[in-house]
């Protein structure tokens, strides 16, 4: 390069890439998912109506994702009131159905050692509302199956 304007640009970038990959920052990552593991936040998805139509619950764990997608399909195999309706091992996936009820549950590997659990189903009907819906209590059963400490965030 002959212009020095352009060979401290370039300098200054590569700079820069070494510390977005570097240890401290991935440091810091790894300090904002210890904060919010086992923090199960819930949220329900209103219709154009108002009424609620899907609630959601995810929670970040300190475990592979492989060994927590294990978990779900095994405890949905144990449970004889659950059907799978599909799994794809692939994409951490897992749909099961429940009294004509169906539940999506899908595990997303944050690192090595570290995976978010999402859950959605669709909102009850009979417009009971509970602070913890059946989702989130989907949440804590596979929490306390794995060993791992799970509480409701505040939403």
């Amino acid at each position: 390069m002959k212009h020095p304007t352009l060979q401290v640009a370039y300098f200054g970038l590569l700079v820069s890439l070494l510390f977005l990959f570097s240890p401290p920052a991935s440091a810091q990552w790894i300090f904002a998912a210890r904060h919010i593991e086992g923090r199960i936040n819930q949220l329900t998805q209103d219709d154009q109506n108002g009424k609620p139509a899907v609630q959601m619950a995810t929670v970040v764990l300190n475990a592979p994702a492989s060994k927590v997608y294990a978990t779900a399909i095994n405890m949905a195999n144990q449970n004889q009131a659950v059907t799978i309706v599909s799994q794809d091992a692939t994409n951490l996936s897992l749909k099961v159905s429940e009294n004509s009820k169906s539940v999506t549950l899908k595990v997303i590997p944050l690192s090595d050692q570290s995976s978010e659990i999402m859950i959605s189903a669709p909102a009850p009907t009979d417009g009971q509302a509970s602070s913890t819906s059946a989702v989130a209590t989907s949440i804590l059963k596979i929490c306390t199956q794995m060993n791992k400490q799970c509480s409701l965030g505040a939403n």
